[in-house]
């Protein structure tokens, strides 16, 4: 009797029809789908947030250097600092027959490279480069190497390209965004440079590019870093003021 009854109340149970099916499989599909586009676009987040995250560390890391190398004087070799001498705050190189040749601290040695007498000492500075990669160049591409032995090691004391602390030090600081080790270059949009501005109020400093009637010293070095990423829709901007010249009188 149990058994007549069951197979009356489960009787018109068919069990799932194929359209049934069909829509259970597209909504499950559509979940698949939308989880995937969330893992794309989650990685995707993670890498453009690690990649702001560097940028962060290295405008910190550069603007620190040229604030902690600010009394570094421009080009001078080793050979060279027994004939350094200082007057009234500033640097000079006593060369051959007595003359004495006026040297430029770090912020204006790297102002000026690239420009003729940038350096002071026999290291010079026109060998130098700023900073300035404006394009993703075969340099600054990220690519996979086998031999690791190609990737610049900017920490090795034994490898230096300059015979004077200046530009190793631009250089290695070159070297860091430059290459593709520690941020990705995947545009031409992308690109990075540091640049040094000399803003002055007092209508003698013809060599400022910014008046600024403010500016009570004889001149004020800011520094300009600029990082971009993503396509070039990500933008790291740091100002910093690297070093200033104190006004003195003619007397002085």
């Amino acid at each position: 009797m149990s058994g007549l009854v069951n197979k009356k109340k489960y009787g018109n149970q068919k069990g799932m029809s194929i359209l049934e099916a069909l829509v259970a499989s597209v909504i499950v599909g559509i979940g698949f789908i939308a989880i995937f586009q969330m893992v794309n676009y989650s990685v995707s987040s993670i890498h453009v947030s690690g990649e702001r995250t560097k940028a962060n560390y290295l405008v910190s890391m550069i603007a620190e250097g040229m604030i902690g190398y600010k009394d570094t004087v421009g080009g001078i070799t080793e050979a060279d600092r027994k004939n350094i001498v200082y007057e009234n705050g500033k640097a000079y190189l006593v060369q051959a027959g007595g003359e004495k040749k006026e040297c430029k601290k770090f912020a204006e040695f790297y102002k000026n490279l690239g420009s003729e007498g940038s350096g002071c000492g026999s290291g010079g500075g026109t060998e130098v480069e700023k900073i300035e990669i404006n394009t993703c160049t075969k340099k600054g591409e990220f690519k996979e190497v086998d031999d690791f032995t190609e990737i610049n090691n900017v920490s090795d004391p034994t490898d230096l390209k300059f015979d004077n602390a200046s530009g190793n030090n631009v250089n290695k600081w070159q070297n860091i965004i430059g290459e593709g080790q520690l941020l990705k270059c995947r545009s031409p949009k992308e690109f990075k440079s540091v640049k040094m501005y000399q803003m002055c109020a007092w209508s003698g400093s013809d060599a400022c590019e910014i008046k600024n009637s403010k500016v009570l010293d004889e001149s004020m070095y800011l520094g300009k870093i600029q990082i971009n990423l993503n396509d070039g829709k990500k933008r790291k901007f740091l100002y910093f003021q690297a070093d200033y010249s104190v006004k003195q009188d003619d007397e002085g």
